[in-house]
């Protein structure tokens, strides 16, 4: 019998094993790779307050973003541009292994190539049946199970726990580019051409790579070829490793069960706006991680003990995921030619320096509310675009 199983090996699990671990609790986590870290996919864009807030590893950053362009489908452009990092680019797989050491060095077990098939709940403990690949079939106990699997969300499903109300449908690619004219930005492409729902991004690496990609609420694959064919017109497309990824919108309903909590992005805990689960994920394993560690010093783990992780998720961020996701609802209404016009608008009235205060790399409902009410301001109004 184990004291915790955590299902699932990415930022949110490691980092929940961590906390959890370092408390004095017995911890075992279920990876279904063989190797942490491996075919992880990502953007890899991490905001410059994660690193002091979660201790987090810097050595596989490979690079710094202090500048944002947004390029509308015209080509118009609105520039976000700081003194200090926004934010740093870092090697997810590298930094997965990174969080799994020093997992390791505070006790907690790792059982790598294990696919978890089922979960069940009885009143003592729950139990978990996978297939490892080295010793096929086997099962494990453990008084509590934190569900950290993804966009995966087969667990939650058997469980009656929260669904994303939406998903979109994300390509990326890293590719090498010759000099580009806009020096290290990172540049996001808006419009209904181009990524319908959400947006492309390039994202500079250093030393001339790039990590290219879009998520949209669409097919993905022709608006990827043509994003590409616009940054790298000599790129043949037949020559990449284009990764492709599920990403969740707004969870509804419960992340709590007796003696089960899903966390990160098996809740759903992904930023709405950019689709960057790191830091929602982190916050949300940490807030995971502090109510089963009273839950443990009172040896209660049911549904209105674990409860507290549900307060504490959507008191702190709940309203960023909410806030987020309507905001992306309707820009996805607004036509490419009224994309133009706003950001003539936003250039015109200085919008961005007028909400420099509002501005953070990974808390954006501020921002938004500020955006949405310029968006007052254009001829016709909001009103007109639906």
């Amino acid at each position: 019998m184990k004291d915790v199983v955590v299902i699932g090996g990415g930022p949110a699990g490691i980092h929940a094993a961590w906390l959890l671990a370092r408390a004095g609790i017995g911890v075992v986590l279920l990876e279904a790779q063989s190797r942490v870290g491996e075919r992880a996919i990502c953007s890899g864009v991490v905001g410059d307050e994660a690193f002091a807030r979660f201790d987090l590893p810097t050595h596989p950053i490979l690079s710094e973003i202090r500048c944002i362009q947004a390029v509308s489908p015209g080509g118009r452009k609105l520039e976000h541009r700081a003194d200090a990092p926004l934010a740093q680019v870092i090697d997810k797989g590298e930094f997965n292994r990174a969080l799994a050491r020093r997992a390791i060095d505070a006790g907690v077990e790792f059982k790598l190539g294990c696919w978890v098939n089922s979960l069940g709940v009885d009143r003592n403990s729950v139990e978990v049946s996978y297939r490892s690949a080295k010793n096929g079939p086997a099962r494990l106990r453990a008084q509590v199970a934190v569900i950290t699997t993804g966009v995966n969300g087969s667990l939650n499903q058997t469980l009656g726990l929260a669904r994303p109300r939406q998903f979109l449908r994300a390509l990326q690619a890293e590719v090498t580019l010759p000099p580009n004219g806009h020096g290290n930005a990172t540049r996001v492409f808006v419009g209904q051409g181009v990524a319908p729902g959400a947006f492309g991004w390039e994202i500079p690496l250093g030393a001339n790579r790039w990590r290219v990609g879009l998520m949209t609420d669409q097919n993905p694959a022709p608006y990827f070829a043509k994003l590409l064919a616009r940054v790298a017109p000599q790129m043949d497309i037949s020559t990449l490793r284009i990764d492709r990824k599920g990403i969740a919108q707004a969870p509804e309903g419960q992340c709590v069960a007796e003696r089960v909590i899903a966390a990160g992005e098996a809740a759903g805990h992904i930023k709405t706006t950019t689709g960057g689960g790191i830091y929602y994920g982190l916050l949300s394993s940490e807030l995971a991680a502090d109510v089963l560690i009273r839950a443990f010093r009172n040896s209660n783990f049911s549904v209105r003990s674990l409860g507290e992780f549900e307060r504490y998720w959507r008191s702190t961020f709940g309203s960023e995921l909410l806030v987020g996701y309507f905001a992306r609802k309707l820009i996805r209404k607004l036509s490419d030619g009224k994309l133009d016009d706003f950001f003539d608008a936003a250039n015109v009235t200085n919008l961005l320096p007028r909400l420099n205060g509002r501005l953070n790399f990974d808390w954006h409902h501020r921002a938004l509310l500020g955006t949405l009410r310029a968006l007052l301001t254009l001829p016709g109004g909001v009103g007109n675009i639906c």
